[in-house]
């Protein structure tokens, strides 16, 4: 375990200081239809849960739309950036926290939704984190994992393979949309919708709750 997270936070902090460029360089079209569906999902009661924030893109988002939100990275220096941003604008609903998804703090059923976008892709047991949102997930509580699906078809599958190469940044699961649907329910979920969004690489936004 400590090989990994060693690993991935190594990754992520290099990469933390360019992360919000390469978002708007990269996928940002995407990002904004996957926060017009979030969007769609909240209500100023919730509480949510976001797994793999990054630099807290969509906290930044949605944060006048809930109650409260918690989210977590693995790395220190992508947490570091988030919590500067969240001084400069003066947001006091959005509280940052280093954790590992793979094994979170919190106490079970402790949120209406959790997310997680663009994450369950680079991990290597996806299958763990997501046991973890089911635990502190509501028992009527919503899970959001929008997810670019690079197996979906050949072009994707070249561009990420290459752009690994370079970048030493790996897709370790080339989901297509269906295998990845499947992957969801094979670890408890019931799918309450799926969204195609196509952009620079196909996108599964899903939407589900728990059995």
């Amino acid at each position: 375990m400590k090989n990994r997270q060693n690993k991935e936070r190594k990754f992520w902090d290099r990469f933390a200081n360019s992360y919000d460029s390469f978002i708007k360089n990269t996928v940002d079209k995407t990002y904004k239809s996957i926060l017009e569906n979030i969007d769609s999902e909240l209500n100023v009661n919730q509480n949510i849960l976001e797994i793999g924030t990054g630099t807290g893109i969509i906290p930044f988002s949605v944060c006048s739309k809930v109650s409260s939100i918690t989210a977590i990275d693995i790395s220190p220096e992508m947490i570091r950036i988030a919590n500067q941003k969240r001084k400069d604008s003066n947001i006091k609903n959005i509280d940052f926290q280093v954790q590992d998804s793979y094994s979170l703090t919190f106490p079970d059923k402790s949120f209406d939704i959790a997310i997680a976008s663009n994450l369950l892709h680079l991990l290597y047991e996806p299958e763990k984190p997501l046991n973890e949102v089911k635990r502190v997930m509501k028992d009527d509580g919503v899970f959001i994992a929008p997810t670019f699906c690079v197996g979906e078809n050949m072009k994707s599958r070249v561009i990420t393979s290459l752009a690994g190469v370079f970048s030493g940044f790996s897709i370790v699961s080339k989901w297509s949309i269906n295998d990845y649907k499947s992957m969801l329910v094979s670890n408890g979920f019931t799918i309450d919708k799926a969204i195609r969004i196509d952009g620079r690489f196909p996108l599964a936004y899903i939407v589900m709750s728990k059995n």
